[in-house]
């Protein structure tokens, strides 16, 4: 009887669907439907191509299987069966269709992940969440008691390894499960461990393959033992099982959240779109004039919302105000969702990893308590502060980061309200926060119209409800004026709370082997280190608990550098452990600062996956696509026709930019600067390891990394001490029995001129200072341009500087270094770009790379180095002066000073191209090489011998620099009036240039090769004669 009904009620279910898709109206629907499915490259169920949709009714007796499974429990049916099984998981449009077909697996575009299994019978599973119409399998396992598998609360990321893995993970009694064993539960199965290698065929809209990796890097198990088990399970459900509850704003938020316009986009047109998103982008405080509006037109919004999508609370929480409506106890589930978030978007635009990371929960807890901007927070440097960034209302713009005309890498106060002093550079946080403070100390002073009662002042009292926050990592306390305004802090009794960053790593790469040993720099880190590791434990214990003793300003039993110097001093507290700052931070806020206070938080920077990644610099930055590759075009929900027209008409906008008969490829070699000079040095380490090599907290940076594995006792890191530095080399160079290579990035170099002018220069000491990233150096930005150093190394006039524009160059150079000189400093700099390739020097630069080799040997000979390289420049192409007789042409010379001599070679060669100025102009390139000295004997060759006619300058550095020099020489020896010369100076803007690509930087300077050509034969065609 049971059976007859069941047979009767399948017949019912039939006969109703057969005449639904005959039906004129729903058919249509189906045929778009096909095309949609068409443009994904789906499959039907016959194998071929195309109208999958309009085919349902060819599959229905496959509803018949069923039942011959009904007493089987879901896995056995998903195991036994085999034959042709499809799979929805709910997606508008079948977007996720996943067919298999005799053991072979065909699938969309969307999905190319999974295992086909042998099944012998045709199985399909729909989830009945599609269309009511289809609920019979519904209907069935109700009656069964069963969880019918595509149930959304079971669903793992179908994307990954979901169809292999969930029928035994979710059928397991066990509740609490990590990512981990999820990905081991099925031998073979396409885990983690092996989803790198298929990884990147995830061409489609399926976010969730990229999502699960960035699980499993975060170590999801952390959270067990920090938070306890209920965090731990919401964070599985939430960002593993991806099961968000309906109404999980009410669970989470202690009132709802005011919605951002983002949600009702469709609703308005693109320009009303854009004034409502800049509303309210400038109601959060963002200085919204600052950014192209590229970066939030629908387009990009549209793709933040597809990523945030996968975040749920960071999805409705715009500012500080939206934050503060989070229950406390769900902090941590945001703090994921932030890491989630870091790992995808600094991995799409490249920029500071680790150092963002060590801080999330701190900038978290921090915007949490307290009440910036009216709090003035201030952080060192301003690199680990994406999180404080992502929170105050920059949350969609952060495609954008270290973009040309995006927001900046660091802290900037002409980007945001919340980012109180600009930075970019070390230790000048607590100088910023107590002039902070003590300026408005000065006005509610004046304001109060008092008069001071206390000689020493010790007492005052600042704005009672205003807090003053400095946060400094253990790196920025090596530096000298991060000590100094210590000190002062503490002699004036400025009520500012210093939060000291405790990593054990130094906020820079400094994580490298040198004399000290592989350990962080200086005295002051390993007095807290043995302070911690003495008290540690008990103190964190008693940190955690003083908010609940009122003890909080307690300085505890043991006495530290910090309470010596009369500080209160509060820790030390596990600082990625959101619960116990908010505790802190509450009992702060609560009762006040009695005096300056220093609060010491332990951080990590580094886990076992950054480990593994990079284990000497603890991934400090990333390039772009360097976790995994991914193309932003998959935010786009495009299809893939529309994708390959996006590619087209970008690919036709990017030849038409550049339309330059020379491409990157062929200019550049693959390696860099600073990889030259490793190379260089380990070979002549092998002959003489008397070279000591000496940088301020940049051995990563500077190349010295693979140098202090082999030889560490050559190497010192002395952290990020400039000043220190630069005294420290400049004594240790007058032993005449070494030979001293000071590293310093040119950026930072400005910090100790002081020392260059007084401690090197005037004592003429022979000193080697290598300045790595000379010149525009791309996406850092305005902080760490080396735009500057020509202008202020060029008037030391015991000094020599040298620019190599080449490898050929460079190797000269550190061979000149390595020669006896009897005194005074040499200063090469190095850009940040990669050296010119052979072909490229051989071709366009006109160089014999043996005989240049022959004569680096040569200069083994101190006598003809100095007489055949020092002080010499390098003719590019020459212009005969018959034609200037013979042909009536004007002679034309171009002297390069820096790294970007193959702009102008490039387009000589475009000029040279076009007939108008070929028939009138001849040119010639030279390579000065030498600022100090500078090559005069070229000049007036040129000049008196070759008789030409507009002489150029063309350097990497701003106003001061090489041509300064060269019109000087000029007028000097009255050339210009006496020749009839007219002069043209093509240098870098003195203004500041914002992060953007090494290229677009070079373009926004007009400096680039195209803007040369145009610039050039401007000038030539304005001042024809």
């Amino acid at each position: 009887m049971l059976y007859t009904v069941s047979f009767f009620y399948v017949l019912c279910v039939v006969a109703l669907m057969i005449i639904y898709i005959n039906n004129p109206f729903v058919y249509s629907n189906i045929k778009k439907c096909n095309r949609h499915m068409n443009s994904m490259n789906a499959y039907n169920f016959s194998g071929g191509e195309g109208n999958l949709c309009g085919r349902f009714k060819n599959i229905l007796p496959r509803f018949f299987k069923i039942l011959s499974y009904k007493n089987l429990s879901p896995n056995k049916r998903f195991e036994e069966s085999n034959g042709s099984s499809i799979y929805y998981n709910g997606v508008d449009n079948f977007k996720h269709c996943l067919y298999k077909h005799n053991g072979k697996q065909q699938v969309t575009k969307n999905d190319e992940k999974g295992k086909a299994y042998k099944n012998k019978s045709k199985l399909l599973f729909i989830n009945s969440s599609i269309s009511p119409h289809f609920n019979l399998q519904k209907k069935w396992n109700k009656q069964e008691g069963l969880n019918y598998l595509f149930n959304r609360k079971l669903m793992y990321s179908q994307g990954n390894y979901a169809n292999n893995v969930y029928p035994k993970i979710f059928n397991s009694e066990k509740k609490n499960y990590s990512i981990h064993s999820v990905g081991d539960t099925v031998s073979g199965s396409n885990t983690f461990s092996n989803e790198d290698k298929n990884y990147e065929n995830n061409n489609g809209n399926n976010l969730d393959a990229y999502f699960d990796k960035i699980n499993k890097y975060i170590d999801v198990d952390m959270y067990k033992n920090k938070y306890g088990d209920e965090i731990y399970n919401e964070i599985i459900n939430l960002y593993v099982k991806r099961n968000v509850p309906k109404n999980y704003e009410q669970k989470y938020f202690l009132k709802n959240v005011k919605k951002s316009v983002i949600f009702d986009m469709d609703k308005y047109n693109d320009e009303e779109f854009e004034k409502k998103i800049e509303e309210e982008f400038t109601n959060n405080g963002v200085l919204i004039n600052t950014i192209n509006k590229k970066y939030y037109s629908k387009k990009n919004i549209k793709r933040m919302l597809t990523i945030l999508n996968y975040l749920p609370l960071l999805k409705i929480i715009n500012s500080p105000m939206d934050l503060k409506n989070l229950k406390n106890k769900y902090l941590p589930l945001l703090s994921h969702e932030l890491k989630i978030f870091h790992f995808f978007l600094v991995n799409i635009t490249g920029g500071h990893f680790s150092a963002g990371l060590s801080l999330l929960e701190l900038q978290l807890s921090l915007l949490y308590i307290f009440n910036p901007p009216l709090d003035e927070i201030v952080y060192d440097i301003g690199h680990q502060t994406y999180i404080h960034k992502i929170l105050t209302g920059r949350k969609l713009l952060f495609l954008s980061l270290r973009q040309k005309n995006g927001i900046s890498g660091f802290l900037n106060i002409f980007e945001s309200t919340y980012d109180k002093f600009g930075a970019g550079h070390s230790s000048t946080a607590l100088s910023a926060i107590q002039g902070i403070y003590e300026a408005n100390w000065q006005v509610l002073q004046s304001n109060k119209k008092d008069t001071l009662k206390s000689e020493n002042n010790y007492d005052r009292d600042c704005t009672p409800n205003k807090f003053h926050i400095s946060i400094i990592g253990d790196g920025g306390l090596t530096g000298g004026m991060a000590l100094e305004a210590l000190n002062y802090i503490s002699f004036l009794n400025s009520k500012v709370l210093i939060i000291y960053n405790d990593n054990r790593q130094v906020s820079l790469p400094t994580n490298g082997i040198s004399i000290s040993g592989n350990r962080p720099i200086g005295a002051i880190s390993d007095h807290l280190y043995d302070f911690v590791k003495k008290n540690g434990s008990e103190n964190l214990s008693e940190a955690s608990q003083s908010s609940n003793e009122n003890n909080i300003n307690k300085s505890g039993k043991n006495q530290n550098i910090f309470t010596n110097i009369n500080y209160d001093y509060i820790g030390p507290i596990d600082g990625n452990n959101v619960e116990e700052l908010i505790k802190i931070f509450e009992d702060i806020k609560n009762k006040g600062l009695q005096k300056s206070t220093v609060l010491h938080i332990l951080t990590n920077k580094s886990s076992d996956f950054i480990n593994s990644k990079s284990p000497i610099n603890i991934m400090h930055s990333i390039k772009k696509n360097e976790i995994f590759k991914f193309n932003l075009e998959e935010l786009d929900n495009c299809h893939e026709e529309n994708c390959n027209n996006i590619n087209e008409e970008s690919k036709k906008e990017n030849s038409e930019k550049s339309n330059t008969t020379i491409n990157d490829d062929e200019i550049f070699s693959n390696e860099t600067y600073i990889n030259i000079y490793t190379k260089e040095m380990l070979k002549y380490l092998e002959k003489n390891n008397n070279i000591i090599f000496i940088s301020p907290a940049m051995l990563g940076g500077s190349g010295l990394l693979d140098i202090s594995k082999r030889y560490p006792k050559n190497v010192y890191d002395v952290g990020i001490a400039e000043q220190h530095a630069v005294t420290f080399s400049a004594a240790m160079s007058m032993n005449k029995n070494l030979n001293i290579h000071l590293h310093i990035y040119s950026t930072f170099m400005q910090r100790a001129y002081d020392q260059i002018i007084h401690d090197l220069n005037l004592q003429k000491l022979p000193l080697n200072i290598i300045i790595n990233r000379s010149g525009l150096v791309g996406e850092d930005g305005a902080t760490h341009q080396g735009i500057y150093d020509l202008s202020y190394l060029g008037v030391l006039n015991n000094s020599t500087v040298i620019s190599p524009s080449n490898a050929i160059s460079l190797k000269k150079a550190l061979k000149y270094c390595s020669i006896d000189r009897k005194e005074g400093s040499l200063y090469i700099r190095l850009p940040k770009v990669n050296t010119l390739s052979e072909s490229y020097m051989k071709n366009y630069l006109n160089m014999d790379i043996m005989k240049d080799m022959e004569e680096i040997e040569k200069m083994e000979d101190p006598e003809y180095a100095r007489n055949n390289y020092f002080g010499k420049s390098q003719i590019i192409q020459m212009s005969n002066p018959d034609k200037k007789q013979k042909e009536g042409k004007k002679l034309v010379c171009i002297f390069n000073m820096g790294s970007m001599l193959y702009n102008i070679v490039n387009a000589i060669k475009e000029i040279e191209k076009d007939p108008v100025f070929s028939e009138k102009f001849s040119f010639s390139i030279v390579d000065m090489i030498f600022l100090n000295p500078m090559d005069t004997n070229i000049i007036d060759y040129v000049i008196n011998k070759n008789k030409h006619d507009y002489l150029i300058t063309y350097e990497d550095n701003t106003l001061g620099g090489f041509y300064t020099h060269f019109n000087n020489y000029l007028i000097e020896k009255n050339y210009i009036s006496k020749h009839n010369l007219s002069v043209k100076n093509i240098y870098l803007p003195n203004y500041p240039i914002e992060h953007a690509t090494y290229k677009e930087q070079q373009e926004f300077a007009k400096v680039d090769q195209q803007n040369l050509i145009h610039r050039i034969k401007n000038y030539l065609t304005t001042n024809f004669e």
